[in-house]
């Protein structure tokens, strides 16, 4: 027990150091690969067969395992895994024992992760697949040894956290509990005996993404045209309205006020007495949360202005609505930061 303190202790403040000196950023979806070490203590087997009756106890071992996966939303995960963890015999039934036992696995799992809008995100999840579970000279086992590999159907349960470094890496800390179908072993004196099999395990690891968003093109102005100096002195025209509005939202709002209201009717009023072609909206979001949660409240802020216009006589299809989260800020701030002037749907009317 002592080594399996040491392994955690070490673990946590890696992750301690982690959490001081990384930036809050979330790690994007899609296609990822992990890697994991850390410690497993085996359950106490139950080796049963003919005349042998017997407990076998282990010490704490070594673990690791490799992941390939995907993200599939803002929540679920799956991946298929290969892992390998190696243990020593203390005991059998209270008498000094030798040898040691290795799981190698394949597992298919799936994930759930809790999304708290922050650097942090605890996940729980399953797995199955299959174990090969080597015995390497266990002894004494029923006045004789055992040294044979069975493959077996296995199965885990997992709960951890992980904490977003950048868009791409993330650390992740887990336990895990490996468990299998029973064994079919064999001393050297040829007796068939049984054992169930199962491990306890924590994992420290890192998560590589590699869907990382690519930043989004800004729109090249347009020019504005010179009109050619007349011949004569003529009247002036009037000005034409405005073809440009910028609607403001309330944090972590996707709700019309009275003065987004007046300013929308204004646009709508406007467009029709010009000649307009297309109405755009266009959502941002300031960089108080995380990337995937402020492309989703950009989007209901352009659909809430985009619903007023229709409400108030532009049809849908002369409407076209976009959203693009934090990455247009009109004021530039550090990530965590509010600011209101970010928080805002631009109503362009197109020629």
């Amino acid at each position: 027990m002592y080594q399996l303190r040491k392994i955690l202790a070490v673990g946590a403040i890696a992750l301690a150091a982690f959490v001081v000196t990384a930036p809050a950023q979330a790690q994007s979806p899609g296609p990822y690969v992990s890697g994991a070490l850390g410690v497993t203590q085996p359950s106490d087997w139950d080796i049963t067969g003919g005349t042998v009756n017997t407990k076998q106890e282990s010490d704490p071992g070594f673990a690791g395992a490799i992941a390939l996966g995907t993200t599939f939303s803002d929540n679920w995960r799956a991946e298929g895994e290969l892992s390998y963890s190696n243990a020593n015999v203390d005991s059998f039934s209270g008498t000094n024992g030798s040898g040691e036992t290795s799981m190698f696995g394949l597992m298919f799992n799936g994930l759930y992760d809790f999304k708290t809008n922050s650097r942090w995100t605890p996940y729980i999840g399953a797995g199955i697949g299959a174990a090969v579970i080597k015995a390497s000279d266990l002894s004494p086992v029923g006045g004789s040894r055992i040294s044979k590999s069975d493959q077996v159907f296995a199965y885990q349960g997992i709960a951890g956290v992980s904490y977003k470094i950048d868009d791409q890496l993330g650390l992740f800390t887990e336990y895990r509990y490996v468990g299998t179908a029973d064994r079919d072993l064999r001393t050297d004196s040829g007796i068939d005996v049984e054992s169930d099999s199962g491990e306890h395990r924590i994992m420290v690891g890192l998560r590589w993404s590699f869907g990382a968003p690519k930043p989004m093109a800004k729109a090249e102005p347009k020019p504005i045209p010179v009109q050619a100096p007349a011949p004569k002195p003529v009247a002036k025209p009037a000005p034409e309205a405005p073809r440009n509005y910028l609607v403001f939202f309330d944090w972590d709002k996707a709700d019309l006020t009275a003065d987004a209201k007046a300013i929308i009717q204004a646009a709508a009023g406007n467009s029709k007495t010009m000649t307009v072609t297309r109405i755009e909206t266009t959502g941002h979001a300031d960089r108080s949360g995380t990337d995937a949660y402020n492309l989703r409240l950009s989007k209901r802020r352009a659909e809430a202005v985009m619903g007023e216009l229709t409400r108030l006589g532009i049809p849908a299809n002369e409407v076209v609505v976009r959203w693009k989260g934090e990455r247009e800020p009109l004021v530039q701030t550090p990530d965590g930061a509010r600011e209101p002037q970010n928080r805002r749907v631009e109503i362009i009317l197109s020629k």
